[in-house]
């Protein structure tokens, strides 16, 4: 993670944001009043669905399954993708 004071953040902006971006790494924006994180826009909505997919109980209970089968040695059951996308597929076909 980069750190700026706000003054350095303030005065470079473009290239604090671009930096973040191009990187894909945090920058601190650090002022008396506490501090900030600016994280690229994919990052943000990456975390976000990590966060929907944990506070579902459901889901994390399939993925804490699935690593826990994985961890024992066996292939995890899951079914194949058409059957997730079933919906999703052409009617014509």
């Amino acid at each position: 993670m980069q750190f700026y004071t706000l003054q350095q953040a303030s005065a470079n902006l473009g290239h604090v944001i671009s930096q973040a971006v191009c990187s894909h790494e945090a920058a601190a924006i650090v002022s008396d009043s506490g501090a900030v994180v600016l994280i690229p826009q994919e990052e943000f909505e990456s975390m976000q669905a990590m966060l929907r997919l944990v506070s579902d109980q459901r889901s994390l209970s399939a993925l804490l399954a699935g690593h826990a089968q994985r961890d024992a040695g066996r292939q995890p059951d899951v079914p194949a993708a058409e059957q997730i996308f079933h919906d999703l597929q052409d009617s014509d076909s």
